[in-house]
C-alpha cells in the first residue's frame, strides 16, 4: 500500500487534543474524516506525539497508508478541502511502507510562550499563558541548563505506557526574552520562549518544565531546586505547576535521514 507523511500545523484551542475519542473533537477525528471523505479508509495511522487539548502544533508528523496512490501535492490539497479552518496540511511526502511517525522520530522540539503581563490579556489569551512579570530570566536560564541531559524525568511527568520508563534526554533548553514593540509603549508585548528539544517527552513534561521555570522566574523556586528534582525524582512534585496548555506549541519533529521525504 503506499504510504504517506503528512505535516499538519493545527490551532489547538477547539480541539480536545490529537488522539481520537468517542463524541470529542480532536485533530486525528478531523483528518480521519477528511480521509474518508476522499473514499480513503487508512488502516494505518501513526502520529509524532499525542499533543494536549488546547495545545497547538505546527509541524505534527503523521503516517499514513492509503489504497489509493496520490501525488504528494494534489494529497495535501484535497485533504485540506475538507479539513476544518484550524487545521492544515502544509506538506505531503511519499515514505517507506513501514514509517511509523512516533518510533522512528530522533528528536522533538517543543516551545512554551509566557505573556509577562500584569493586566488581562486578551488578543494572545489562546496561544500564551500571561504571567504577573516581570521576570528573572536569568535564573530561568540557569534552571533551564541543569534540564538538558539524560535524567530521571518523573518529577516532571508520566510515562506514556503503563510501567514504562520516566528516562529521558534533554538536547537543548533555552529561553529567549522577546520584547514585541518599544518597552515604554504600553501595547508593547514582552514573552518569554521557553524551548526544548529531547529525544521524547513524557506525559505533561513541557508543560511541567514550563511551570517550574515561570517559579524560579517569579522566585517561588530556585535553580537549585529543579536541579534536585532531577537527583531525587518524585512521582509527581505537587510542588511544581502544570502550566496550562494553551501556551504549548509543538515546534518540530527530526527522522534520521533514511527517513526523509
Amino acid at each position: 500500500m503506499p504510504a504517506y507523511r503528512l505535516t499538519l500545523e493545527y490551532d489547538g484551542t477547539a480541539f480536545h487534543g490529537w488522539q481520537a475519542q468517542p463524541r470529542e473533537r480532536t485533530v486525528e477525528g478531523a483528518l480521519r474524516e477528511a480521509l474518508h471523505r476522499l473514499g480513503e479508509q487508512p488502516p494505518r495511522l501513526t502520529a509524532a506525539g499525542r499533543t494536549d487539548a488546547g495545545a497547538h502544533a505546527h509541524a505534527q508528523t503523521v503516517g499514513v497508508a492509503l489504497h489509493r496512490r496520490w501525488e504528494p501535492a494534489t494529497l495535501a490539497a484535497a485533504l485540506n478541502a475538507h479539513l476544518p479552518a484550524d487545521v492544515v496540511v502544509v506538506a505531503a511526502a511519499t515514505c517507506a511502507e513501514h514509517f511509523h511517525a512516533r518510533r522512528d522520530a530522533v528528536s522533538r522540539t517543543y516551545r512554551y510562550v509566557v505573556l509577562c503581563r500584569g493586566s488581562r490579556v486578551t488578543v494572545a489569551r489562546q496561544y500564551a499563558w500571561a504571567v504577573r512579570g516581570p521576570l528573572d530570566v536569568d535564573g530561568m536560564r540557569a534552571a533551564a541548563r541543569a534540564l538538558v541531559g539524560t535524567h530521571d524525568f518523573a518529577s516532571f511527568g508520566a510515562a506514556t505506557a503503563p510501567g514504562g520508563t520516566t528516562v529521558r534526554t534533554v538536547d537543548a533548553a533555552a529561553v529567549d526574552h522577546v520584547v514585541l514593540g518599544r518597552p515604554a509603549d504600553r501595547r508593547a508585548v514582552e514573552a518569554v520562549v521557553l524551548t526544548v528539544r529531547a529525544n521524547a517527552f513524557l506525559r505533561g513534561m513541557m508543560r511541567a518544565f514550563a511551570g517550574a521555570l515561570v517559579a524560579v522566574g517569579q522566585g517561588r523556586m530556585t535553580p537549585a531546586a529543579v536541579a534536585q528534582l532531577l537527583v531525587e525524582p518524585a512521582r509527581r512534585e505537587s510542588t511544581i505547576t502544570v502550566a496550562p496548555a494553551r501556551g504549548l506549541h509543538q515546534w518540530a519533529v527530526t527522522y534520521p535521514v533514511t527517513e526523509a521525504a
